[in-house]
């Protein structure tokens, strides 16, 4: 049986804790990037505020543009604003917005539902797009980003920075992480053949993401093996196999019956379970998997 216990936690939250958030899909997929730049001998933090605040400006964005000009066909659910996701949607932001180092971080969105209403209310009291921009600069994080490029982005902010002694853009920054990193994504549907494509049925996967239809037995077995070399696996799961949250797996432990279980790195922060990690059984992995995302291994 799985143990699920948020703590509450004074002060600035933890890089690796969602506070009251249910931005679990990107801290966990977060996690499983970071991991994988330690495989290569890099020790990275990355911002999860930045892909946070970049996924609602642009679904507040896209819903101003839908109701008003009735348009735009990329409103990713109707007449609502959510931080909830999936997996592959962490792999689109970061494709289209790049990735912060989490030192840049000032402030922070700490409460989903507070900011869902105040994005809505914001889209809905904005004359034109110009407006609502202005408006959510005043409420999503801003990262003072040091630079001297005079260019300037999003928030009044340069579009570059140094890190490590190094300059970056966004896009650049997340090029040097990402460099030939890949994920192949699983689910199991009774609807399509095995081995075909198929959109995942799961209300978070509004954009359409496309998943691999495989057995249960076959997405364990490409975890399995995926750990065995090293990565980290991003994994959703929820009773009756409905995804209701997502954890990083990053390796493999031995419980006290001899038995292998999956050790997982929660999004709780470090007072949650053993330092913020946990394990699971190979049964209840079985029992409630939605879908997992494993680095593409190339043969």
């Amino acid at each position: 049986m799985l143990l699920f216990l948020v703590l509450a936690s004074c002060g600035r939250q933890e890089r690796t804790d969602q506070g009251r958030t249910s931005a679990c899909w990107i801290y966990a997929m977060c996690a499983c990037i970071e991991h994988e730049a330690l495989l290569c001998g890099d020790s990275v933090a990355l911002s999860r505020q930045w892909l946070m605040a970049r996924e609602l400006q642009q679904q507040a964005e896209e819903l101003f543009r839908a109701r008003n000009n009735g348009e735009d066909k990329s409103l990713p659910a109707p007449d609502r604003i959510t931080m909830r996701g999936v997996g592959p949607e962490v792999l689109r932001l970061i494709d289209e917005y790049g990735l912060v180092p989490y030192s840049f971080e000032e402030t922070m969105i700490n409460n989903s539902r507070v900011a869902e209403r105040k994005l809505s209310l914001l889209v809905e009291q904005s004359r034109d797009i110009a407006t609502l921009r202005k408006r959510m600069r005043e409420l999503l994080p801003d990262f003072s980003i040091a630079s001297p490029l005079p260019e300037e982005g999003w928030g009044g902010n340069k579009t570059s920075f140094f890190y490590y002694s190094m300059r970056y853009t966004p896009q650049q920054f997340a090029e040097s992480i990402m460099y030939r990193l890949h994920y192949d994504w699983y689910a199991y549907s009774d609807k399509y053949p095995i081995g075909t494509e198929f959109v995942l049925d799961e209300r978070d996967n509004y954009r359409g993401h496309r998943y691999q239809n495989a057995d249960m037995e076959t997405m364990l077995a490409k975890v399995m093996e995926s750990l065995r070399l090293g990565h980290a696996v991003y994994w959703e799961y929820g009773k009756n196999h409905a995804s209701s949250h997502a954890m990083a797996i990053v390796g493999l432990r031995k419980g006290k019956n001899g038995k292998v279980r999956l050790l997982c790195l929660n999004s709780y922060g470090s007072r949650w379970g053993e330092k913020g990690y946990c394990t699971v059984s190979l049964d209840s992995f079985r029992e409630l998997t939605c879908n997992v995302g494993v680095v593409s291994i190339e043969r």
